[in-house]
Order: C-alpha cells, then structure tokens, then sequence
C-alpha cells in the first residue's frame, strides 16, 4: 500500500494547487481547500462541469467509515460545493463501501486508470516537434490550448493560467514552428511527478508530441529525485483505445490499479 499511497497523495497535492491561485480566481470560481488529517478536499463551487472539487488521498492515515465521509461533506457543503468527486484508491474502500454511499447519496461514476513508472533511463521520443517548458509569458497560451481541446468552460482560462505557475509545477509544450500545439505539466509531490494537462490540437496528433511531452516531463521528474511518475486516465471499454494511456504506456508506464470514481452532488444544484 505504500506507493499507492505516495500515488494518491501525489494527485491529491495536484489538485490543492488549484488553492494556490491568485485572490482573483478563487473568488471568482468559488475555489476553496481543507486538508482533514493526510487527505484534502478542494471545493470549487462555480464549477459549471463539475469536474474539480474533489476528495483525494483519504483511508491511509484513518479508516474510512461513515463518519469520515459525513466530515469530509460537511466540509463540501460549508464551501458550497456543487457536488464532490471522491477520488479513492479502491484498496482503501471498506466493505460496507456500497452502505455508506447509499447512506450518503454517493453514486457511482466513471472508472479512471492509475498508471506509474519508475525511475529509470528514459528512451527518447522521435518527433518533428519542439519540445520545451513554457516561459511565464506563454501560459495564458497554454491554457487557452486546453479550453478549447478539453472544451473547459473559458471562465476557468485564468485558473489553468495560474496553475502553470503555482508551486512545484512546472508547464511544458510541443511547438510547430512559434505555435504551440500541444500541452502537459508535471506536478513534484515528495518523490512522484504528477504529470496532468496532456492535449494536442487535433490537426497535430499522431506526430509524437504527447509521448514527447511525456518522456521529456519523466526525465525532468527523475533528475528532480523523483522516484516514480504517475498520471491517470480514462479506462478503456473492451475493444476501445484509449490514446492517452497508449502514450503512457510508449514511455514505459504501468497501470498500477483501476479505481472508480464516486460522486455526491448537492440536493440544491
């Protein structure tokens, strides 16, 4: 259970940098974070799609159980939560699990993969592209590039800004010429590198630019100190494809656990 914790902490500590954006954002998108013992919940309450708040790195320091879940809410609903996604790694569950979400009205969403690479000499990644870091004065770029592929509300634009430049984060991109055309990032927590915001433009996939950014983020991650990377994605159905984690996958990452995410949405929204 151990790097699994290290995984799920690493990840939780990604998302509590969205905390660390600037007084203008957080009023504006309603953004807010409590740690509760080694777990942490992050509420954004103008979040339109639902996505960011979430509940992550909980059952390694204390059980989970009824009231664990009760507090955590708690929390959510003095924030004014919208609704919250419990991100849990699935050897953490009790087995009265399913109990406590009926009890809670916690529900069942998708299931995401947790994939990870250790340390370790990285192959290179051929491609035409130019793959770097972003200089402060491109995140507005970087981050418009991800509204638009990811289809993310554009009130959220400053937000993505501001998190290319928060603490331990560090943002990349692939470059045809002086456009940049794809993304990533990497976030240092302890000994992993979080690596998150992965898009291409469409006109530019199957040129190598994700894997790049990948390998490139891995190298970056290992020379820091860090023992593992990690990073998450959609699971497959049977016979689908999932390009994301086949990038993973050409640098070398293993999927360490699938894990099912569960939503609590508030009775007012």
């Amino acid at each position: 259970m151990e790097l699994t914790e290290r995984l799920e902490r690493a990840e939780g500590e990604m998302i509590w940098a969205l905390t660390q954006s600037t007084p203008q954002v957080l009023a504006a998108l309603g953004i807010s974070g409590q740690r509760i013992g080694k777990g942490v919940v992050v509420v954004m309450s103008n979040d339109s799609i639902d996505y960011w708040s979430r509940a992550s790195g909980f059952g390694f320091d204390r059980p989970i159980d009824s009231a664990l879940v009760g507090e955590i809410l708690d929390t959510a609903r003095a924030a004014d939560a919208r609704a919250l996604n419990f991100h849990l790694a699935p050897e953490v569950l009790p087995a009265n699990w399913s109990e406590i979400c009926a009890e809670h009205g916690i529900v069942a969403g998708g299931t995401w993969v947790k994939a990870v690479r250790e340390a370790g000499p990285v192959d290179p990644v051929p491609t035409d592209l130019r793959i770097g870091v972003i200089e402060p004065g491109e995140a507005a770029t970087w981050s418009a590039l991800q509204i638009e592929v990811f289809g993310i509300p554009k009130d959220q634009t400053d937000l993505l800004t501001a998190f290319a430049s928060a603490p331990n984060v560090t943002a990349y991109g692939a470059w045809d010429g002086d456009t940049l055309v794809a993304t990533g990032g990497l976030v240092i927590a302890g000994e992993v590198g979080e690596c998150v915001s992965g898009t291409t433009l469409p006109p530019y996939r199957g040129r190598g630019a994700q894997s790049a950014i990948l390998a490139r983020r891995a190298e970056d991650a290992f020379a820091a100190g860090c023992r593992w990377v990690a990073s998450e994605t959609g699971k497959p159905g049977p016979g689908e494809h999932n390009s994301s984690l086949a990038n993973m996958e050409r640098v070398g990452f293993k999927v360490a656990y699938d894990r099912p995410i569960y939503r609590w949405k508030a009775l007012t929204v």
